[in-house]
């Protein structure tokens, strides 16, 4: 998977393409705002998940078992274990 940069890059460029050969006529006025606001959620969604990786990975590094994490998290041991241990451990090395 790509950097965030790289995927904003690939959009524009299709963007950029479908204005090219859009015909003027077919376009009408909408408000994007609300896709905006998905957007940027989005890639708030992503830093998160990102800083939160690493936090998982920092209590790993410090002895915190999967139960305590999965506490913190609201989710059980094995869910906590399944979606953050490759990472954990991939981060710790």
């Amino acid at each position: 998977m790509g950097s965030r940069e790289e995927k904003w890059a690939e959009k524009l460029a299709a963007f950029e393409k479908w204005a090219d050969e859009v015909d003027p006529a077919d376009l009408k006025f909408i408000d994007s705002s609300s896709l905006k606001l998905v957007g940027r959620l989005a890639d708030q969604r992503d830093r998160l998940e990102t800083e939160l990786a690493q936090a998982v990975a920092a209590a790993r590094e410090d002895d915190w078992s999967w139960a305590m994490i999965g506490f913190m998290l609201g989710v059980s041991r094995q869910a906590a274990q399944q979606r953050y241990g490759a990472q954990a451990a991939e981060l710790a090395q």
